[in-house]
């Protein structure tokens, strides 16, 4: 049904509503979605909890605090080190993920940007570099974790949702542990001032937590005004910029030099450090003609993205020994858990590689479904060496 203010205040009065208080909440519906019709009306916690189905107790739990909403565990970083991953508990994901669906979704990224929207790829990202003679690749350290409720609250303001409930709805997707070394900096520390409701007064702010489906595209939104500057830097010197969540690279296919790659990292610098971002030294790397060219793990020294010999040898290796030793042995001298959860990582590579390389992929699908894998039940490792 097509809003109308003029059914929605008689439906108000028929309720008992005050017409200043229906008067209101008309203003705030239409500030919404006059500009952006394809966006909800959220005028209060009570009716966001009305939309989503989680009931305004627990909504009100995740924003003060008093609730368990993230689970945590660590993953290896292929680069070294572990990354955090925090998974909110199941009210908390249902919210996300209808704010992801019904508002993030729905909101323009910059256009250099390449992950976390509809029909992005790292294959069409890397593209934007193929032929590249000099090479750029800069990246953000702890990207997530560098972006606050502040910024998350600013995201929603900006589509003319009220004070509070934008308030609010930063608080239900950033996350503020007990204990954490950004709360020995200033910036992290929220300002002292009275607050209209008590308990969601808090010294700590929240961030941006790894695991949280609205997360990636809350990020590119916030990112939006530094990709623009970005890009403007890098066409100055001509050059074209893109960015893979907190993968930044800059290329060209013409004459460049050392010196002027480093006036465009210092100048990109700055505009990350406006944002409260970091950059990371350690990755941050100019490739000069000549030097192996690879962006996002691909090879663009060609007219088209490839995937790298390293990654072909490690899934050709894996199938010769699936074919000579079988899968029991196989996935015993490579330390996996199951048969089925050495073949989901087999598999999940040739998926990756078909995305890149489909002829390629298939051909090593057709390898892998002619290994004799065991039946379902057949899975544990150790089971199979004790038996």
């Amino acid at each position: 049904m097509d809003w109308s203010s003029q059914r929605y205040i008689q439906k108000g009065l028929s309720l008992g509503r005050s017409r200043p208080l229906l008067d209101a909440a008309v203003t705030a519906i239409e500030n919404v979605i006059v500009p952006t019709p394809e966006l909800p009306a959220l005028l209060t916690l009570n009716h966001l909890a009305t939309r989503t189905g989680v009931s305004y107790q627990d909504l009100r739990g995740f924003i003060c605090g008093s609730k368990n909403s993230y689970r945590h565990f660590r993953i290896r970083k292929r680069s070294g080190g572990h990354r955090l991953i925090s998974v909110p508990n199941p009210g908390l994901m249902t919210v996300q993920r209808w704010l992801t669906a019904h508002i993030l979704n729905h909101l323009p990224v910059h256009h250099c940007s390449y992950a976390f929207k509809p029909k992005a790829s790292i294959k069409k990202c890397a593209a934007r570099h193929v032929g590249a003679r000099w090479l750029i690749k800069m990246d953000v350290a702890g990207f997530f974790g560098s972006i606050s409720e502040i910024q998350v609250y600013w995201v929603f303001r900006a589509l003319n949702y009220g004070p509070l409930i934008s308030f609010e709805l930063a608080r239900l997707v950033t996350y503020a542990p007990d204990v954490s070394p950004r709360y020995l900096r200033r910036y992290w520390r929220a300002r002292r001032h009275p607050s209209p409701i008590l308990t969601y007064s808090r010294e700590r702010l929240g961030y941006l937590p790894q695991g949280a489906p609205t997360s990636p595209m809350l990020s590119n939104l916030i990112m939006r005004d530094a990709d623009r500057e970005i890009e403007a830097v890098a066409k100055a010197a001509g050059l074209r910029y893109t960015r893979y969540s907190d993968d930044l690279t800059f290329s060209t296919t013409g004459e460049f030099s050392r010196e002027q790659a480093k006036k465009v990292i210092q100048k990109v610098s700055a505009v990350l450090r406006r944002m409260g971002l970091q950059p990371n030294p350690r990755k941050t790397m100019v490739v000069p003609p000549g030097g192996r060219k690879v962006v996002l793990g691909l090879l663009v020294d060609g007219p088209e993205p490839k995937l790298p010999r390293e990654f072909k040898s490690l899934l050709r290796q894996h199938l010769y020994y699936l074919e000579r030793l079988g899968p029991w042995e196989h996935a015993k001298n490579r330390n996996f858990d199951t048969i089925w959860g050495m073949y989901r990582h087999i598999r999940g590579l040739i998926d990756y590689a078909k995305m890149i390389e489909e002829d390629y992929a298939l051909s090593m699908k057709e390898r892998l479904d002619a290994v004799a894998w065991p039946k379902f039940g057949e899975s544990r490792v150790n089971e199979s060496v004790t038996a």
